[in-house]
């Protein structure tokens, strides 16, 4: 309803969190990614699909499948370095995962 891209951004983005909140995922990345699509300044939105891409790629390891894995890591690796353009000094421990795997 609302039309405001910005506030419909952030709108957005909380029903993703929701989403995320309850193990909903793909639900979840689905509603961050219309935010950034409306609000491109948005770092909490890049880092929360960096996360759940990161999880993924976890997922994707311990299934032993190395290639989705290796796919969903640069996936996070390239929102995280998004999220970390706008905010540089947020996201601690995605500034070092990212230097420790050389996505940086």
């Amino acid at each position: 309803i609302e039309e405001d891209p910005y506030d419909r951004s952030y709108i957005l983005y909380n029903i993703g969190i929701i989403y995320s909140s309850n193990g909903k995922y793909l639900k979840a990345l689905e509603y961050y990614h219309q935010a950034l699509e409306l609000n491109t300044n948005l770092p909490q939105a890049s880092n929360n699909v960096a996360v759940i891409y990161h999880y993924q790629g976890t997922k994707a390891v311990e299934a032993e499948n190395l290639d989705v894995a290796k796919h969903l890591f640069d996936k996070a690796g390239f929102y995280w370095r998004q999220a970390l353009r706008l905010a540089p000094n947020n996201y601690i421990e995605a500034q070092n995962w990212l230097k420790i795997t050389g996505r940086n």
